[in-house]
């Protein structure tokens, strides 16, 4: 209990003169004392600033106030200085270190304060708080995964996959992140090894729940298509070495998506030899529609607009631990996100023959034929 690590208040007695306390708190380095009567029963407590504004208003002090502070100066040392991006063990291992001083801090950057009680608290608290949410979020990963990842291999190696495709997916990690909206940088929260196969997978088993649900009576929807397109659209994907903890801008540390998007399509056409439908898909699944090129064929469409749906769910999926619902109504495919984070909850329809998209909150529930 963070109870049990406060620090105990030194107590004095009702009756004590202010010389009496000032002394009692120069000995046990606390501005506050608790007040206690004759049956030692706690009546009250004492602040040292409001003895030292006692002091202050007294005439006779005039002298002494005037008097330079240059005395009491403590100059800056080199175990005053904190890191920017201290989190609260660091925090703690720094206040250790000063023993007695006074939680002052300076940064590198110049920036400079001390540190509360209630501030700490709060910061420890939030702390708490976002492991109990990452610790939840990977529970819910494991309430997804387990359940459908031996089923779903089994059938990724149904279609007979070459092996050195699902080693190259295997190869490439995926991060958990946390978004600073002030300074547009992100912290890394988590690794996900075998990232960018877990993120296929996922593609798969959303893929699978349309079909049951309806989507294959929709006209230009392919499932082989669609189903290749999945396994090859990331292949040429390169992502940066980064550990838990790392603060980076995502423009700097991660590459735009179309360009591992042109790699992948260009692995698709000359090394795995892919349909030229598969490939277009492909290499331009991070394009929206404003986007495509005038020779990108319309027929194509439909597929291409849901799978950029379905890889974006399977990102939220995949990194986010997010639930997602999906329902089939003609060629609308409806979707309910609920996530961890809640700025990415939704509900969503996309018809996939007009392009055209509708978003609600998630309160706002869609209708649905399941």
């Amino acid at each position: 209990m963070l109870i049990s690590d406060s620090r105990e208040i030194p107590s004095i007695a009702e009756g004590a003169s202010i010389a009496e306390a000032i002394k009692k708190m120069l000995e046990n380095d606390s501005f506050v004392l608790q007040v206690i009567n004759n049956a030692e029963e706690p009546v009250g407590w004492l602040h040292g600033l409001d003895i030292l504004r006692t002091f202050v208003k007294e005439p006779g002090m005039n002298r002494i106030m005037e008097s330079g502070i240059r005395v009491f100066i403590k100059p800056i040392a080199e175990e005053d200085y904190l890191e920017e991006e201290a989190g609260l063990s660091a925090i703690c291992l720094w206040a250790e270190k000063r023993e007695h001083n006074p939680p002052y801090f300076l940064t590198r950057k110049g920036k400079s304060g001390i540190f509360t009680t209630y501030g700490l608290l709060r910061v420890a608290l939030e702390e708490r708080d976002r492991e109990r949410e990452l610790r939840k979020e990977s529970e819910v990963q494991l309430a997804t995964l387990r359940h459908s990842q031996e089923e779903l291999e089994m059938a990724l190696g149904n279609l007979i996959v070459d092996p050195k495709v699902v080693a190259r997916l295997k190869s490439i990690p995926e991060y958990r992140d946390e978004y600073d909206s002030a300074t547009g940088k992100i912290k890394i929260t988590g690794i996900i090894k075998e990232g960018v196969y877990r993120h296929v997978i996922n593609i798969l088993r959303l893929l699978t729940e349309l079909f049951m649900k309806g989507l294959k009576a929709v006209d230009g929807i392919s499932r082989e298509i669609l189903v290749q397109t999945s396994i090859y659209h990331d292949v040429g994907k390169v992502q940066p070495h980064l550990e838990v903890g790392d603060m980076v801008d995502p423009k700097e540390a991660f590459e735009p998506g179309q360009y591992h998007a042109f790699r992948s399509a260009s692995l698709a056409r000359k090394v795995y030899q892919l349909e030229r439908s598969i490939v277009y898909l492909i290499q331009y699944h991070h394009h929206p529609d404003g986007e495509l090129p005038s020779d990108f064929p319309r027929s194509l469409l439909p597929m291409h607009r849901l799978f950029r749906l379905l890889d974006g769910l399977s990102a939220g999926i995949t990194r986010r631990g997010s639930r997602i619902s999906l329902a089939v109504r003609g060629a609308i495919v409806q979707v309910r996100e609920e996530s961890a984070h809640p700025i990415y909850n939704r509900c969503l329809e996309l018809d996939l023959h007009s392009g055209r998209v509708e978003v609600k909150p998630l309160e706002q529930r869609v209708e649905t034929n399941y």
